[in-house]
């Protein structure tokens, strides 16, 4: 997996937050969290535009439980409603990789991330990273699915001296 930093441009969604996720469950929550943003989505007359993403905040110590932002980009506003509300993606200076692979190896990404990071110098924030889906796992084989992974950089403690792969 190729990373690289990053300028990733902000995107307006409509989004959904689960808290206290636990990771044995995550697949459950975000398919039954996707396909509610969905729904609400065309129930407005709109589409998706762009990628769905997961948003984790907030890990416990031992990384088994995460509060998280699902959401799917969209072309305009779109009221809020109950569980749904508007959000945006994450703009500025981040570190990027694409996984190629099964979602349950997701994990070599985030390591592979984090060492780069250590390795060059580069703060992350804490506790925030997103993945974003670019195909569709019902309709791509798993070793096929692309998933990528951004964590943002803590510009606080950035500089642009910092070696860069």
């Amino acid at each position: 997996m190729e990373i690289e930093v990053t300028n990733q441009q902000s995107k307006i969604a409509v989004a959904l937050k689960q808290k206290a996720v636990d990771m044995d469950k995550m697949m459950k929550v975000m398919g039954e969290g996707y396909c509610k943003l969905w729904r609400y989505v065309a129930g407005q007359g709109k589409e998706v535009a762009g990628a769905p993403y997961c948003r984790y905040t907030n890990a416990n110590e031992d990384y088994t439980q995460f509060d998280i932002e699902l959401g799917v980009p969209v072309n305009e506003e779109i009221p809020d409603s109950g569980e749904f509300f508007m959000s945006q993606t994450y703009e500025g200076k981040a570190l990027a990789g694409t996984h190629k692979g099964p979602y349950s190896t997701l994990e070599t990404a985030y390591c592979a991330i984090m060492d780069y990071a250590k390795e060059n110098s580069i703060a992350l924030t804490a506790n925030d990273c997103y993945d974003y889906y670019l195909n569709n796992p019902g309709e791509t084989p798993e070793d096929e699915l692309l998933t990528q992974v951004v964590f943002p950089i803590n510009l606080g403690l950035y500089h642009s001296s910092s070696k860069q792969g």
